[in-house]
């Protein structure tokens, strides 16, 4: 007699206060049916985010990516000062590194402020020191759970603070990786300020991890979720190698 294997599935669940949230991307928007509590920040004349809260060394200074992570960061530290921040990027400084690769095929000497700005930290830095914010910082780039990993960071650093900010950002990969890498068709910057879920706070973000069997389905890009936050949609899922991850917004 033979017996059916038992699919073990193993579930985690991540519950966070949700404070603020401040988002920006490169494309025109259509829908503003969004989730409670933010704001999606508009383009300058040139199709940027507004950053004139920097010096004009600085502005000169930031790639596209940066400037949009800086932007919706800046925004969320306004309303509720310095706090430990997650800064979280699958690929980061793309079109930076790749310069920098071929030239070094070609024999180039590396600009040393060139390396310095596409360093994986290099936003998380930048921002970090024109905000004043001695606090601590981590950057992180994607792992085999995505932008999960970087929940699972705030989740730690909220053990010993109040509140913590999450920033995601995203911009389009170079042609080159774009075969090998799953990747976005826009640039875009997320930030979260997040709280304990054993607050009064009605408003509560749950995340619910289930781990089983390898999936066939198509892993899931990180902006699906923050395009959730700008379009309304209060709960959803993201698929990854090994594991699925829930969301669900609540208001008590």
């Amino acid at each position: 007699m033979h017996s059916n294997p038992v699919q073990l599935k193993i579930t985690q669940q991540l519950s966070f206060s949700l404070k603020q949230w401040s988002y920006w991307q490169s494309e025109p928007m259509t829908n503003q049916h969004s989730w409670p509590r933010g704001k999606i920040l508009p383009s300058d004349a040139s199709g940027s985010p507004d950053i004139q809260f920097l010096p004009m060394m600085q502005r000169r200074r930031l790639s596209p990516l940066a400037k949009a992570a800086c932007a919706v960061a800046w925004r969320c530290q306004q309303s509720f000062g310095n706090m430990p921040t997650v800064f979280f990027s699958v690929h980061g400084e793309s079109h930076y590194y790749l310069e920098m690769l071929q030239d070094m095929a070609k024999g180039e000497a590396v600009s040393p402020s060139r390396f310095s700005l596409c360093v994986h930290n290099a936003i998380a830095g930048l921002f970090s020191f024109q905000s004043q914010n001695t606090l601590p910082y981590v950057s992180l780039a994607g792992g085999c759970e995505g932008i999960l990993g970087a929940f699972m960071e705030a989740r730690g650093l909220l053990l010993e603070a109040p509140q913590v900010m999450l920033i995601c950002y995203e911009q389009v990969l170079p042609l080159e990786y774009q075969s090998y890498c799953l990747g976005t068709d826009k640039t875009w910057a997320l930030a979260l300020v997040l709280g304990h879920d054993t607050e009064a706070d009605p408003l509560k973000l749950h995340w619910l991890r289930t781990a089983g069997e390898p999936s066939t389905q198509s892993i899931s890009s990180d902006s699906v979720f923050a395009d959730a936050i700008v379009t309304g949609q209060y709960s959803g899922s993201m698929q990854f190698a090994n594991t699925e991850w829930s969301w669900k917004l609540q208001s008590a």
